[in-house]
């Protein structure tokens, strides 16, 4: 049985198989980082040694090679990569919920749905079809004796109905089968229930970051932003940002303040509010929530307590979705921070 590290590891072993597997595919590596390219779409899976050096030529890179969309993933939550990428136009993205199931613990049962099973190259595919016409698959990638599961989804109008149980079923039965000791996924919170019945346990959150086409980040926005994710006040002061400077998005990221719930950065956060204590409770960036919803949201209840010292609002509702602050740490499971607003 592998430990908890080995089969983090093996995820990351697992997905950069995957990226490479696609079709079309191909790798370059710049300053130690890998880039896989696949036509107009890139991935940088799981750099090690993300030095500001290596991420700076990693992305531009993908600048050269026109990519309209590029992720990062990484295994854990990383902010200093997390920093070094929305400096350079990339927006903080989903979590990947790890998980893994020791293959010799997969329950006996029968998939309720018939699960049609074809190889494609060194994948195997899984569907369910109903009137001739899928409603459901996954894919399955073994890489030694790890069996990695990806896209799997079923179409709205038939969930609930024990077809991503069928499928998960039978492609974890054929990799265990085919002399796999694991499977491993990535699950979204809506997926974890199913993956926790038929055995997979949680490893932890990773954390994805994603360019998209569109706005570029300018040299003085880079430094801006490099400043406030590493908590670095004397290159602040030197910088000397400008009223404006301090509430415009930047890029994906959001505004300053924004960034400093993302990268946790509560000095910072305390810095920009003493110079602007108007933007306490304003709504911020698109979705117009406040300073409190982006702590709420990013989990940084050091930040809301800096928002919270400074007389934030905590009944004003965002922009978009019409929540308090309190509704957004419910909503994300901040306990720390639904308590502080309690």
């Amino acid at each position: 049985m592998l430990d908890r590290d080995a089969l983090l590891r093996a995820i990351a072993a697992n997905h950069r198989i995957w990226f490479r597997r696609a079709a079309g595919a191909r790798v370059e590596r710049i300053d130690g980082i890998e880039l896989v390219v696949n036509g107009r779409e890139g991935a940088i899976p799981f750099p090690t040694r993300p030095t500001r050096t290596a991420v700076a030529g990693v992305v531009e890179r993908a600048t050269e090679l026109r990519l309209r969309t590029v992720s990062c993933w990484s295994l854990t939550e990383d902010k200093p990569l997390g920093t070094l990428l929305i400096a350079r136009g990339f927006e903080w993205g989903w979590q990947p919920w790890w998980m893994a199931l020791e293959l010799e613990q997969l329950a006996a049962e029968k998939p309720r749905h018939r699960v049609l099973h074809r190889r494609r190259g060194s994948l195997h595919v899984f569907a369910v079809l109903h009137d001739g016409r899928a409603i459901g698959g996954v894919a399955v990638n073994p890489w030694r004796r790890i069996a990695g599961i990806y896209d799997m989804g079923v179409r709205p109008e038939h969930r609930r109905r024990g077809v991503g149980r069928s499928l998960t079923l039978a492609a974890c039965g054929m990799a265990r089968d085919a002399g796999c000791t694991h499977a491993v996924l990535n699950a979204t919170p809506e997926g974890e229930l199913l993956y926790r019945s038929v055995g997979f346990r949680r490893l932890g959150e990773g954390r994805t970051w994603w360019r998209h086409p569109g706005e570029r980040i300018t040299p003085r926005q880079r430094t801006l932003v490099e400043a406030i994710g590493f908590g670095d006040l004397h290159a602040l002061e030197a910088l000397r940002p400008t009223r404006l400077e301090l509430e415009r998005s930047i890029g994906g990221a959001g505004p300053p303040l924004v960034i400093t719930a993302l990268t946790d950065q509560p000095t910072v956060a305390e810095w920009i509010l003493a110079r602007r204590p108007d933007l306490t409770s304003r709504g911020l960036g698109d979705v117009g929530y406040t300073l409190l919803h982006a702590a709420a949201e990013w989990d940084a209840p050091e930040v809301a307590a800096v928002a919270l010292a400074h007389g934030a609002d905590t009944t004003i509702r965002d922009g978009t979705h019409k929540g308090t602050p309190l509704g957004w740490a419910e909503h994300f499971g901040r306990e720390r921070i639904a308590a502080m607003l309690r």
